[in-house]
């Protein structure tokens, strides 16, 4: 698989710190068949997304009865899976031609349904068409691929550091630190205290991310935006001086100061972490805004005032922000018009399945109506203000072959689980990794 394209996620009509693409074209409004739907009879539209259906699921229940509701014609069949069971059946639909008409796809690289891996094998169809799309096309460019847009999404996610204001208050910090040096100066306060400054559920080894994205985002991105465009093109490697070395051994002194309690993280996971913040036994924890109905319930501490902030780069602030997984139209499909039909009605910024959507908190929208009243948005508005600045960097996964990240993760948790890893060993590891999945 070769690299095409390496760009920073935006807002709409504000563009990241990094070096953009190629332009996108603006295509016009007019390329597909508008009255498909209409014009098709009684049809059914497949649909195949990952995740867990809840009740009154959006994707499930809601988008299908909207979509009914707007044309009687149209049977939307949606069918939910968990996310292994999603990459196994979309792998295997794929590979015998019975592809869903609608699947979900990750920008860029990242994860086994990725929209570039996908593209690159023709099996999604061009967006560009789509009215949706208009106006948006270079804060799209990590779901673009050789100039089509792929992916039709509409938000971002961001990872960040939620922490509890009392306890902030309790060991005299007064304000959100600006610097790595009064971040962990803020650890310390805390821990003097007697209160644990971070949990974390690394047993659940993904949630290393969290916290190591962040880092990057300050000391990697920020100085050199086309590191990742340098890694595939052999220009640059993970174990270049003052890259990822000194991401890792910044994160490492969290674990090394007992910041973090790696005897205790290392044995928790994910969900037992976040209960852990909820119950006010900790007053931080690294996680993503996908996550924030679950960081901010109420736990044993009552409903306490929460914060999210980035973790600071010893040079200030920036901020891991990517574009939110989205939808893609199978290119074999017989009702691509009909899909991108579907697709503008969803994602037009004003419909009711928008506002369905929009409500499901699951997503920070980037336009629209309603876009400034997601959920929590108070809570994100630092992050779009960064990103505003032109602050913002992808998740890192996102440009690397899938399971580089997962080298990164084992060899760190050896590191702080006392197995005798070194930081070299983690950059080594990575880069032979990358190398690897790079020439399969």
């Amino acid at each position: 698989m070769k690299f095409k394209k390496m760009a920073a996620v935006a807002l709409a009509g504000v563009t990241a710190c990094a070096t953009a693409p190629a332009a996108v074209p603006v295509f016009a409004a007019d390329g597909y068949d508008h009255e498909a739907i209409e014009n098709a009879g009684d049809i059914t539209i497949t649909m195949m997304v990952s995740g867990v259906a809840t009740d009154n699921d959006f994707e499930t229940e809601q988008l299908p009865a909207l979509i009914k509701e707007k044309w009687p014609n149209v049977t939307l069949e949606v069918t939910k899976l968990p996310d292994d069971n999603y990459y196994t059946s979309l792998k295997t639909k794929l590979a015998s031609g019975e592809c869903p008409d609608i699947i979900l796809t990750q920008p860029m690289y990242a994860g086994q349904n990725s929209c570039y891996a996908l593209a690159e094998a023709g099996y999604l169809a061009s967006l560009n068409d789509l009215d949706c799309v208009q106006g948006r096309e270079d804060s799209l460019a990590s779901v673009t691929y050789d100039e089509d847009i792929v992916t039709a999404t509409s938000g971002v996610s961001i990872l960040g550091t939620y922490y509890n204001k009392d306890l902030f208050k309790e060991a005299g910090i007064e304000s959100e630190p600006q610097t790595w040096d009064e971040f962990l100066e803020d650890c310390k306060k805390l821990k003097d205290a007697g209160i644990q400054p971070i949990v974390m559920g690394d047993k659940d080894q993904y949630v290393l991310q969290f916290g190591l994205y962040q880092l990057a985002a300050d000391e990697i991105y920020s100085k050199n935006p086309d590191y990742d465009t340098q890694l595939r093109d052999g220009d640059a490697s993970f174990t270049d001086e003052e890259t990822w070395d000194k991401v890792l051994e910044m994160y490492k002194t969290l674990y090394d100061e007992g910041y973090i309690d790696a005897s205790k993280s290392l044995g928790y996971g994910a969900s037992q972490a976040i209960q852990d913040f909820i119950d006010g036994k900790a007053a931080m924890t690294f996680d993503g805004s996908f996550n924030v109905t679950a960081l901010t319930a109420e736990g044993a501490a009552g409903n306490f005032e929460r914060g999210y902030f980035p973790i600071p780069g010893t040079d200030g602030v920036y901020t891991a922000t990517c574009l939110a997984a989205g939808y893609s139209v199978y290119s074999k499909s017989e009702n691509v018009d009909a899909c991108k039909e579907l697709l503008d009605y969803w994602m037009d910024g004003e419909s009711e399945a928008w506002d369905a959507y929009l409500a499901t908190g699951k997503i920070i929208a980037t336009y629209g109506n309603g876009a400034d009243s997601t959920p929590n948005y108070d809570l994100f508005k630092p992050f779009i203000d960064l990103l505003n600045d032109g602050k913002g960097f992808y998740w890192c996964n996102q440009a690397w072959p899938a399971g580089t990240e997962t080298e990164m993760e084992s060899l760190f948790s050896e590191m702080v689980g006392g197995q005798g890893t070194e930081i070299e060993d983690i950059t080594e590891g990575m880069q032979d990794k990358f190398e690897d999945l790079l020439d399969e």
